[in-house]
């Protein structure tokens, strides 16, 4: 990014961008939580090196100008931001000042929680709204009063005995489950309830906000009205006069309540029922505001405790690829150190590929990271550079990062698997599958076993079982001279179990134990099925072109390949029997009657082995009819159609010794 100097200059060029969108445009495209992590990394920078600082940097400004479409309207005092502190003892520092600056530490604090919405002001004349206005820059904003009296909690006159003319400020957002409602509801759904609740308030056509169920709290007043002197009782004259307010706003006279209080909203955000991304805390009494006066961009008296962000951003500085236990790879970003969630966070997942693509990530950008259930972090999404060139888009290895082995994605999958099942990333996981029933059935080589075989350097590939000798496994932990013995017994009898368990035991991503016994029929011979091509593979039922290509990879890949050739020299050469049962019924369409003395669950199950596909009625496609005692009405029609019929028993007997002779009934 060419140091803190050009990553500043680019900050600030996105924020600038955001601004905007934001106060100018039809809502920003990135989170409230995005665009406050650019702005703390632009306050880092400008902290840690002041001369980065110019003069027209976005953290010297409240906002921008509003677009001309809207009618404008002025502030009178201004809508200022507030400062942030990030910390306990940010908030101390905070704290101290204000205590030394009115001469008492018995100062009354609000909390409120810090609302992810849009701040509205409206203005009522003799107890009627006659204006709104969005913040705008702080002094203009942009008049958007048809579309505030459609918002359900703003009163468009106050509940009062006598007229009243003020203006009071506010937030307009979403409730979590009024967003998600109507969410739910759209064929384009909003990213997040604030982008959402700004594009909802700035709509020309004040029908389309009529129809969003926006929710307005209200939390403080342009200037203070007459007769009352602090927070809590501005809080309940809103009330009275008919405005809501948060019911989590909460009173504090120390620093160690106010403290508190904030990490009580931090620890229960996740519970309300809106969403917030801090606490406000403010000097309640009006005349201790007044002493302590604002600055050009915020109050002196009032500051906003932001909690842990849960998004931040740094630069990608490459993409790295692992292997987990399975096999599959699993691209990872390198970044520069960044907080995020309180935690110091250099590594973050991609998912896969096609996450990848989807969010253009690439080396150089800066990127989103979150701590995805405020545990994994996660990069969420990227933020091409203003200007320059960008790196050059991802793309994921062509052979195992681990190994060198060739890599697959199975039929119906994004991820990206090592296919070499000796590969060290995944040996431990393929020692055990290899001795699984449906494969090998090797008893006594279990999980902890397998790891130690592992662990020890006994055994660095499948076929180094095969070599195991028994005074090395003598002496291996909790393994007797017998438990050897019979290891070495069960891999022996390994060596004649037939090609399909072989092609199971070899773990190809894809390839079950249905296919493995389907590519075993067809090929009879591991020789054959080395020998075969991409387009015998796919052509086998249910394998397919991409599952097939993965297959004739892995034999002819000079690593897995090997494996195999190790494994022949071991003692391997598997073959298929030809089942004599299989298929008997090929092509018949068979339909079951009468009382059987098998449960008709199994014999449908025989009928389907062997080939045939069982159906409930009788009809001008069916080809075998198998009569059990007291036949029905089935019998009368199959007679009728020509249908072959048999008895369960010699339904029985072709199931069982492979052989019929139907073509020759009448």
């Amino acid at each position: 990014m060419g140091g803190p100097a050009a990553e500043a200059a680019e900050l600030r060029n996105l924020l600038r961008k955001f601004n905007i969108q934001y106060y100018a445009g039809d809502g920003s495209e990135v989170s409230d939580q995005t665009y406050d992590a650019l702005m703390n990394r632009l306050l880092q920078l400008e902290t840690e090196h002041p001369e980065l600082r110019t003069a027209d940097s976005p953290t010297n400004r409240v906002g921008t100008v509003p677009l001309s479409r809207f009618g404008t309207v002025s502030h009178d005092p201004p809508m200022l931001s507030l400062s942030n502190v990030f910390s306990d003892d940010e908030f101390r520092a905070f704290y101290n000042r204000v205590a030394a600056e009115l001469g008492s530490e018995e100062v009354e604090y609000s909390v409120e929680p810090k609302l992810d919405g849009v701040s509205l002001s409206l203005v009522y004349e003799n107890s009627v709204l006659i204006r709104a206005g969005t913040r705008g820059d702080g002094s203009t904003g942009e008049n958007v009063t048809l579309n505030a009296r459609t918002i359900r909690t703003v009163p468009l006159r106050l509940n009062s005995n006598s007229p009243v003319s003020v203006e009071v400020r506010g937030e307009v957002f979403f409730m979590v489950e009024d967003f998600k409602r109507m969410n739910q509801s759209r064929d384009k759904p909003f990213a997040n309830p604030r982008n959402a609740a700004s594009g909802s308030l700035r709509q020309l056509d004040s029908s389309v906000t009529a129809s969003r169920p926006l929710t307005f709290y209200a939390y403080s007043s342009g200037r203070y009205p007459e007769g009352i002197s602090n927070q809590r009782e501005l809080l309940e004259m809103l009330v009275e006069w008919g405005f809501s307010v948060n019911p989590g706003n909460t009173f504090h006279c120390h620093a160690g309540s106010v403290i508190a209080a904030c990490r009580d909203l931090e620890e229960g955000r996740d519970s309300l029922p809106m969403e917030i991304d801090g606490a406000v805390v403010k000097v309640s009494s009006f005349a201790d505001r007044e002493r302590l006066g604002w600055l050009s961009r915020a109050p002196r008296w009032a500051t906003a405790r932001k909690f842990h962000a849960r998004e931040m951003t740094t630069v990608l500085e490459g993409i790295s690829v692992g292997v987990g236990r399975t096999g599959r790879l699993t691209p990872a970003a390198k970044l520069q150190p960044v907080k995020v969630g309180g935690v110091t966070v250099t590594n973050a997942t991609l998912h896969n590929i096609q996450e990848i693509q989807r969010k253009d990530v690439r080396p150089g950008d800066i990127v989103i990271v979150r701590r995805a259930g405020d545990v994994i972090p996660e990069v969420v999404s990227s933020i091409p550079a203003e200007e320059g060139e960008r790196g050059e888009p991802f793309r994921m290895p062509e052979e195992c990062p681990v190994c060198g082995g060739p890599v697959a994605t199975p039929e119906g999958e994004v991820n990206l698997y090592c296919i070499n099942p000796s590969c060290p990333a995944r040996l431990k996981r393929s020692l055990q599958h290899w001795a699984s029933r449906n494969a090998m059935d090797i008893e006594g080589l279990g999980e902890k076993l397998c790891s130690q075989l592992v662990d020890s350097g006994m055994v660095k590939s499948i076929a180094d079982l095969y070599t195991l000798e028994f005074h090395s496994l003598v002496a291996l932990e909790r393994m007797g001279e017998l438990k050897a013995a019979n290891l070495l017994s069960q891999l022996r009898n390994s060596l004649n179990r037939p090609l399909s368990r072989f092609i199971t035991g070899l773990g190809i991503p894809g390839v079950g134990e249905v296919a493995s016994k389907d590519i075993a029929d067809r090929f009879r011979s591991l020789e054959n099925l080395r020998n075969a091509s991409e387009e015998e593979l796919a052509g086998i039922r249910g394998i397919g072109p991409v599952t097939g290509s993965s297959i004739s990879r892995f034999f002819k890949s000079s690593i897995t390949g090997r494996l195999v050739s190790l494994l022949e020299s071991a003692g391997f050469n598997p073959v298929q029997p030809v089942d004599q049962k299989r298929d008997v019924l090929a092509g018949e369409i068979v339909v079951f009657t009468g009382t059987l003395s098998m449960p008709r669950a199994e014999a449908k199950s025989l009928a389907e082995e062997a080939g045939a596909k069982v159906t409930g009625s009788v009809t001008g496609k069916t080809t075998l009819l198998v009569e059990g005692e007291n036949a029905g009405s089935k019998h009368q029609k199959a007679v009728s159609l020509g249908i072959t019929i048999i008895t369960e028993e010699e339904f029985r007997d072709i199931t069982e010794k492979g052989a019929h002779n139907l073509d020759e009934r009448p």
